[in-house]
C-alpha cells in the first residue's frame, strides 16, 4: 500500500510539472505583448519598450522565466503584471466564492441524483426512469449558459424571486453565509442540473447492475426486508460508481466554473482566469491554471483513497 502511495505521488509530482511547462509555453506563444496593455505602444520608444518588458521578466531567456515563474508561484511571491498583486492572494480571495458555488451545487446533486437514480434503477420504465431520461436529454441539449440566462430571465427579472447576480448585495464585506445564501441559489441550480443528470444516470445504472448480483439475490430469498438489503449490500456497492464521478468532476467545476461565474458577476477563480486570459497576465493565468490542476490531481487520489473505504474487497497496491 505505502509502495502504490509513494507512486502514485510521485506521478502526481510530475503530471503538475508538466502540466506548468506545457502552460507556460502556451501562455508565451499567445499573440500579444502584455507590455502594451499597460502603457500606450504609440508613446513609448523602442528603448522604453524594451525597458518596460525588463521590468516585467520578458526579455530574460524562456528556461530562466519559467523557473523563476515557478519560484516565486511556490513561495506566493508571484504578481499579476497590471496590479502587482499576488497571485496567491487573488487565489485564495477568489477561491471560497467559487468553493461555495460548486459545494452547493454537488449537494444539490447529490441530494437530488441518488434517490431518483435509485428509484429509476428498482422500477425501470416507471416516472423516475422518464424524468431520469428527460433530465439527461435536456442537460445534453442545452448549453449551461442558455440555462442560466432563462433562469436570470424568470426568476430574477420577471418573478424577482432571487438576485440575478453577485456575491451579495452592494457593500457587503467578509463571508456571510446568510447573506450570501439567495445569490448562491441561481449558480447552484445551474452548476447542479447537469451534474444531477448524469449522477443520476450513473447511480441508476449502478444501482441496476448490484440488483443483478448472486448475493442481493440470497439476501432477499434470506427474507431481508427489501430496505435493509437495499441500503446494507446494494447500495454501498453502487456507491463505487457515484464517488467516481464526484471524485473526477469536483475538482474540474472548481477549476473551471468560467461561464457560471461570468454570467453571474461573481468574482470567483474562473472569472479573473478569464481576465488574466484577456489581458495577457502571464502570472494570473499560470497560477489560476496550476491551481486548477493540482486540484484535480488531489481528487483523483482522493477518489482512489475512498475506493478502499467504500469497498474493502478494492485493494490498492
Amino acid at each position: 500500500m505505502t509502495r502504490y502511495w509513494l507512486g502514485r505521488l510521485v506521478q502526481a509530482v510530475v503530471l503538475v510539472v508538466g502540466v506548468s511547462i506545457v502552460v507556460f509555453v502556451v501562455v508565451r506563444l499567445a499573440p500579444g505583448d502584455p507590455a502594451t496593455l499597460l502603457a500606450d505602444p504609440s508613446f513609448l520608444s523602442e528603448q522604453q519598450r524594451r525597458e518596460l518588458r525588463a521590468s516585467l521578466g520578458l526579455e530574460e531567456p524562456w528556461p530562466v522565466q519559467y523557473v523563476k515563474t515557478m519560484a516565486g508561484l511556490l513561495w506566493g511571491d508571484l504578481r499579476s503584471f497590471r496590479t502587482r498583486e499576488s497571485t496567491a492572494s487573488m487565489i485564495a480571495n477568489a477561491v471560497p466564492v467559487t468553493f461555495s458555488v460548486v459545494f452547493a451545487g454537488v449537494v444539490l446533486a447529490l441530494s437530488s441524483s441518488i434517490p431518483l437514480g435509485v428509484a429509476a434503477a428498482q422500477q425501470p420504465g416507471g416516472w423516475a426512469d422518464r424524468l431520469l431520461s428527460v433530465a439527461i436529454a435536456v442537460a445534453l441539449a442545452f448549453p449551461t449558459f442558455v440555462l442560466a440566462l432563462f433562469l436570470i430571465r424568470l426568476l430574477a427579472e420577471e418573478w424577482r424571486l432571487l438576485p440575478a447576480g453577485g456575491f451579495g448585495p452592494p457593500g457587503t464585506t467578509g463571508f456571510n453565509p446568510l447573506v450570501i445564501l439567495p445569490h448562491l441559489v441561481l449558480p447552484a441550480l445551474v452548476t447542479a442540473f447537469p451534474l444531477g443528470a448524469i449522477l443520476g444516470r450513473y447511480v441508476r445504472d449502478a444501482v441496476r447492475e448490484v440488483l443483478a448480483e448472486d448475493y442481493v439475490r440470497t439476501a432477499h430469498s434470506k427474507g431481508l426486508p427489501p430496505r435493509v438489503v437495499q441500503w446494507r449490500h446494494v447500495f454501498p456497492n453502487a456507491l463505487v460508481a457515484v464517488i467516481s464521478v464526484v471524485g473526477t468532476v469536483t475538482p474540474l467545476l472548481l477549476g473551471g466554473s468560467v461561464i457560471v461565474e461570468s454570467l453571474f458577476g461573481l468574482p470567483g477563480l474562473g472569472r479573473i482566469a478569464v481576465q488574466g486570459a484577456l489581458q495577457r497576465d502571464y502570472p494570473v493565468v499560470i497560477a489560476t491554471t496550476l491551481f486548477s490542476a493540482v486540484l484535480v490531481v488531489l481528487g483523483n487520489l482522493l477518489t482512489d483513497l475512498l475506493y478502499g473505504v467504500v469497498d474493502p474487497r478494492i485493494r490498492l497496491h
